[in-house]
């Protein structure tokens, strides 16, 4: 059993044992795995808010346009690009996102590290092109979704809809992403740090 092996049945039993002073790199990878877990554990966390929120964001949503009893095509295109436009990003998304239970534990250190960072960098990627896209999309769909509501029940110039609707989405997904930016810089770039102590040791 090597050393990571021996490593990853020690966290699966949830026990640290006490290092030896004799093994300085055997505790530095057992801390290195517990901050993979922690942040592991506090992504799942938030991931299931984020869902939660999706969701009743949508069903008020729905509940919102259902209330005005309009029905047309133009609604129901931009409904739909908006609910394509959420699953392939929220797909996109978890599909990329760093997991421990995507690491190799019988590898050696070096290939260890350079194994997590790759995922970790990958999950950056996460808001790049693909989320740019994503906000695009909402932005498309509901200004379709609005083409298809008359005059009357708005309280407001279509033209205003538009423009104060597609600054909001724009706003709010340059917030996202600046949030999601500082999130990198103090949660992954330490590990990233960390993980390539460990992959230069061997």
């Amino acid at each position: 059993m090597n050393e990571l092996d021996y490593l990853r049945k020690v966290w699966e039993e949830n026990t640290i044992a006490n290092t030896s002073q004799d093994a300085p790199v055997l505790k530095e990878n057992i801390s290195m795995l517990k901050k993979l877990k922690n942040f592991d554990h506090f992504q799942k966390l938030i991931n299931i808010l984020k869902i939660v929120i999706i969701t009743i964001l949508l069903s008020t949503f729905m509940i919102s346009i259902k209330s005005l009893g309009v029905d047309s095509v133009e609604i129901y295109i931009g409904i739909s690009i908006i609910f394509a436009g959420i699953i392939s990003f929220m797909f996109f998304y978890l599909k990329n996102q760093f997991y421990s239970s995507k690491l190799d534990y019988t590898q050696s250190s070096t290939r260890f590290a350079k194994e997590a960072i790759s995922l970790l960098k990958k999950q950056n990627n996460i808001f790049g092109l693909p989320f740019i896209l994503f906000i695009l999309s909402m932005i498309v769909g509901i200004n379709v979704l609005f083409l298809g509501i008359p005059s009357e029940p708005q309280s407001v110039s279509p033209l205003f809809m538009h423009i104060t609707v597609s600054s909001f989405m724009a706003l709010s997904g340059l917030l996202g992403y600046r949030i999601r930016r500082w999130r990198i810089r103090k949660e992954i770039y330490p590990l990233i740090a960390d993980l390539s102590q460990l992959e230069n040791q061997e």
